[in-house]
């Protein structure tokens, strides 16, 4: 591999390759992977990492989705996440995706898209994964309009290894020059591996938050104070602040196409003076 022509194409802008992506997941240098996908991550998000009170509806099925639209819209969902290996009845998954664009009620938006690879068990494949993120990256030029990827490996014991995991978001930031925000879900990956993705080219933290700190947005609240016990998958609001500060990020939490919603104080200057690649 020739990282001075990958150092030289992504501070340029200029377009990644599928064999510069392929040997960019073959790299173990994870410092300087880390690195330059974090140079990309603070050009289009600076010290901010970003947050969503509620997580987004997945698609799976683009005509049953257009059927749904209205019952997600009146339960108070604003977002939808497409998956990769959605099914598309009779039409290119770009005519699908507009399709179920043109189909959406007024505050109701197609934003996200998952990117779904590895398994408990399954080792994780280069070549796939460079591949799906390339399809990503041909369907955003086809389509526009998603802000947001995630990328979705199983780590822990039976999954993918914590630098597997951040491999995936380096990689994934470099060659997705088309879609402006990489998102870290804590509930799959941990909280501690969340924190290192924001690092590694993420800029938003997704998945479930509780408390009863709401503000304007839409979140799920138990009374009780106990939700994070109860529901493992969830963090408080000011556990999340809090993870996001300690990641050395700015929290801001936004709508479902990325207006900031509620703007929150950053790390405290003592503790961090920047945010800088974290080493695993």
């Amino acid at each position: 591999m020739d990282a001075a022509d990958i150092e030289r194409k992504v501070r340029s802008g200029e377009r990644l390759s599928r064999e510069d992506g392929i040997a960019l997941y073959g790299c173990d240098d994870l410092a300087w992977l880390g690195g330059l996908a974090h140079e990309v991550r603070t050009r289009h998000s600076g010290d901010v990492a970003y947050f969503a009170a509620r997580c987004p509806q997945d698609v799976t099925d683009l005509q049953e989705a257009v059927a749904l639209a209205p019952r997600w819209a009146a339960d108070g969902v604003t977002e939808l996440r497409l998956g990769a290996g959605t099914e598309v009845d009779g039409s290119t998954l770009a005519e699908g995706v507009r399709v179920l664009r043109a189909a959406l009620p007024e505050g109701l938006a197609l934003t996200a898209y998952a990117l779904r690879y590895g398994g408990a068990g399954a080792p994780v494949d280069p070549v796939a994964l460079v591949e799906q993120l390339l399809r990503l990256r041909e369907l955003q030029d086809e389509t526009g309009g998603f802000h947001v990827a995630v990328p979705l490996l199983q780590d822990g014991p039976q999954g993918a290894t914590g630098a597997e995991v951040l491999k995936a978001f380096a990689v994934a930031r470099l060659l997705l020059d088309n879609v402006p925000h990489l998102a870290a879900d804590w509930a799959l990956h941990t909280e501690q591996t969340a924190q290192l993705a924001l690092q590694h080219g993420a800029d938003e933290l997704t998945g479930r938050v509780v408390g009863d700190d709401v503000g304007d947005a839409v979140v799920e609240v138990v009374d009780d104070g106990s939700a994070a016990e109860q529901d493992a998958g969830a963090l408080t609001r000011e556990d999340l602040l809090a993870a996001i500060r300690d990641a050395g990020f700015r929290p801001v939490e936004r709508d479902a196409h990325h207006g900031a919603v509620r703007s929150h104080e950053g790390p405290d200057p003592q503790r961090r003076e920047s945010p800088q690649p974290m080493r695993v």
